[in-house]
C-alpha cells in the first residue's frame, strides 16, 4: 500500500500553479553608462620640458592610504581621488 500513496502525492505536485498574463512594462530599459577606454591615458599625467625635466600634470593625493603614484582626477571645479575618495574643491570656485 505505501507505493501507491507516494505515486499519488507526486501526481499531485506535477500540474503546479495557473498560468500567468505577461507583464507589461511602462518605461524602458535603463541604458547603462559605458566606460570610456581612453589609450595611453598615462601619458596625460606627465609633460616633458625641453630641458628634459619631467613635471606632474595632475596632483598627486596627500592620503597616507594613497601615498606617491596615485593621481587625482580633475573636474571643472574640483580634483577627486578615486582609491580613497578625497576630495579638494578648486580655489577658483571657493572665490566665488
Amino acid at each position: 500500500m505505501a507505493p501507491e500513496f507516494e505515486y499519488d502525492d507526486v501526481l499531485r505536485l506535477r500540474g503546479g500553479g495557473k498560468k500567468h498574463k505577461k507583464k507589461v512594462y511602462t518605461q524602458p530599459k535603463k541604458i547603462k553608462h559605458k566606460k570610456k577606454k581612453v589609450k595611453l591615458a598615462v601619458l596625460k599625467y606627465y609633460s616633458i620640458q625641453n630641458d628634459g625635466t619631467v613635471i606632474h600634470n595632475r596632483v598627486e593625493c596627500k592620503s597616507p592610504t594613497c601615498g606617491a603614484g596615485v593621481f587625482m582626477a580633475q573636474h571643472k571645479d574640483r580634483v577627486y581621488c578615486g582609491k580613497c575618495g578625497a576630495t579638494y574643491q578648486s580655489e577658483q570656485k571657493k572665490a566665488k
